[in-house]
């Protein structure tokens, strides 16, 4: 009865190193896209800050 249940297919260690993998590109991508959109962001708050004369 358990030998047709999902979790012990041929194909099984491969699905899970596939998401594994997907799972840190996917974390790669976001946690680069986040630090080159701050490092961007910096230089417009340090050039903002410069030009004001309060």
């Amino acid at each position: 009865m358990t030998s047709g249940t999902p979790m012990s297919g041929r194909d099984t260690a491969a699905a899970f190193k596939g998401l594994i993998i997907g799972l840190i590109a996917l974390a790669v991508v976001v946690l680069v896209t986040v630090k080159l959109t701050n490092d961007k962001f910096d230089a417009h708050e340090g050039a903002h800050a410069a030009t004001e004369s309060h």
